[in-house]
């Protein structure tokens, strides 16, 4: 297999340097969640996670979106910054999610996002829309109930993510720990369900794409 290299600190940087271009109210959230909310910052996605996920939203025109998984509303306000339509997100947090407000308002894009403060699997069987991108960043037990879920929820022609697919490389080794064994049966539920296009691609904590096949 080709390109086999660590990613470190001096890629890391390099890369954030050549292939983001974080707004400064992106940055501010990201410096925020880092300093304030250090014990759980790594359930932000990274900046070249967001610049990936506003080149989709751009690429297929996406204007009707969910998330699963709000947290500080880094994400949400990424992808609000590149859509011309509007954000659904779903979590169970009322004091992050009240962060997340505060930080879409300065960002002038709180019009376009509709927050939800509740338990997602819950909250899913609530909505009767469609949606052409579906960004899943939620509790990493119940992926497989979510993927589920939102296959019904997904527009024909929609796309949906799912994030830390890779667990910090985890899933690639023998662990004996139940979110381990969790993202990895996930990882084999979707290959072998065999009805969506997918691709597995190690950006930040590795991001799960599926495409409905073209049955034409």
């Amino acid at each position: 297999m080709s390109g086999n290299f660590l990613l470190n600190e001096k890629l890391e940087k390099y890369i954030y340097d050549n292939g983001v271009n974080e707004t400064e109210i992106e940055k501010e959230l990201r410096e925020y969640n880092n300093k304030e909310h250090a014990q759980s910052a790594h359930l932000q996605i990274s900046p070249e996670q967001s610049e990936f996920l506003k080149l989709i939203i751009n690429i297929g025109d996406y204007k009707n979106i969910l998330e699963l998984g709000t947290y500080l509303g880094y994400s949400a306000l990424s992808m609000a910054l590149a859509t011309k339509g509007k954000i659904t997100t779903i979590d169970k947090d009322q004091k992050t999610n009240e962060i997340a407000h505060n930080f879409w308002e300065k960002a002038g894009v709180l019009s376009k996002i509709q927050s939800i403060t509740g338990p997602a699997l819950e909250e899913l069987t609530k909505l009767d829309s469609k949606y052409d991108f579906i960004f899943v960043d939620a509790d990493k037990t119940n992926y497989i109930q979510y993927y589920e879920a939102c296959k019904t929820l997904l527009d024909e022609n929609g796309v949906m993510a799912f994030d830390n697919v890779l667990w910090k490389g985890r899933v690639s080794e023998d662990i004996d720990d139940p979110k381990t064994q969790k993202i990895k049966a996930f990882n084999t539920y979707v290959k072998n369900d065999n009805y969506f296009q997918i691709s597995l691609i190690s950006i930040g904590d590795g991001i799960m794409l599926c495409k409905k096949k073209n049955t034409t």
